[in-house]
């Protein structure tokens, strides 16, 4: 089982996120010895969020054998050529460590703004994975597609990884875990309660199957929200209200649905909070249901840097050496 860590970028009216700590923390993190860092795709947010790809090319500078992961990038909003020579160019930074999960989008101003319709985003992924796949391989071709066209097109030079880097597909829905088997290289999980997310594990793997490809050759990947506190009660308080506000704004942007302000207890099924050795049960149960990397989420708008980098050590301490 492989571990992560994914670093905040998301700004806060009293302090805002920068990306200097996001670099002191991604070489802390890979002194923890965990496996990858991740970092996400967020527009149009009031508070402001650091940009996905900077993100990426400022901590391929910091690190030396710590993958680097993007966690999501809405696929939709991007031109296939553009988005392969980013691609390439971080690849290089990071001498081939890179993953790149992708999605459809949901927000609706993070594809309208763009020019991409709500009704246009699942052809427009489709087209665009494609094209960026045979691009990433090092392909040169005309394309002559319902969203992308162009002449010659090529990207030069390659990534570094042979014959380009994985793409992992994200959603919950069973077009988009089935889309995952057949188009991608891995599945990165939209759901984190147990009992959904053994479904869709479940789907996946019938689904590689169903596409006559080995089940054991996929790769599940989750991020999960929670703290790793010395106590229960003390793993709470740090994530009070912090958590709790962030999903209320993902509950306005319309997902997950959910009526009224959270609580702790309506997120218990989908986090892991509390002491080491509760958070070690949690990824038992991860582990035991087909979870191959985990990312652990810990630090929130509003959350003391300091704070988060307790949850971030104990993690890497008291729970990850239990599943090495």
């Amino acid at each position: 089982m492989e571990f992560g860590i994914y670093l905040n970028q998301y700004g806060d009216d009293e302090r805002g996120s920068t990306i200097h700590t996001l670099l002191e923390q991604v070489s802390e993190i890979e002194t923890l010895g965990y496996d990858t860092a991740a970092v996400g795709e967020r527009h149009f947010y009031e508070d402001g969020f650091q940009d996905v790809f900077s993100s990426l090319t400022a901590m391929a500078t910091q690190v030396d054998d710590l993958e680097l992961m993007a966690n999501i990038l809405i696929l939709p909003i991007y031109h296939p050529v553009h988005l392969a020579e980013r691609i390439s160019a971080i690849d290089h930074l990071a001498d081939g460590k890179t993953r790149w999960g992708v999605s459809l989008g949901y927000r609706e101003s993070e594809l309208v703004n763009f020019g991409v319709g709500m009704d246009q985003r699942v052809s427009r992924f489709i087209e665009c994975l494609e094209v960026l796949k045979r691009l990433l391989e090092g392909e040169r071709f005309d394309h002559d597609g319902d969203h992308y066209q162009f002449t010659d097109g090529f990207v030069r030079p390659t990534p570094v990884q042979s014959p380009r880097p994985k793409i992992w597909g994200g959603g919950s829905a069973e077009t988009a875990i089935k889309r995952a088997a057949y188009r991608c290289d891995g599945f990165t999980a939209a759901v984190t309660d147990p009992d959904r997310l053994e479904a869709d594990i479940e789907r996946y793997r019938d689904s590689l199957a169903e596409f006559k490809t080995d089940p054991d050759d996929g790769d599940v990947t989750i991020m999960v929200d929670g703290y790793v506190g010395e106590t229960t009660a003390a793993a709470y308080e740090a994530l009070d209200p912090s958590l709790l506000d962030l999903t209320a704004k993902y509950i306005r942007w319309g997902n997950p649905e959910f009526d009224g302000r959270p609580g702790f207890g309506d997120l218990e099924a989908q986090t892991m909070i509390g002491s080491a050795d509760e958070v070690a049960e949690n990824v038992a149960l991860y582990r035991d249901i087909g979870v191959d990397h985990l990312i652990f989420r810990t630090q929130f708008p509003g959350m003391d840097d300091e704070t988060a980098m307790e949850s971030v050590r104990r993690f890497a301490t008291d729970v990850v050496p239990t599943f090495r």
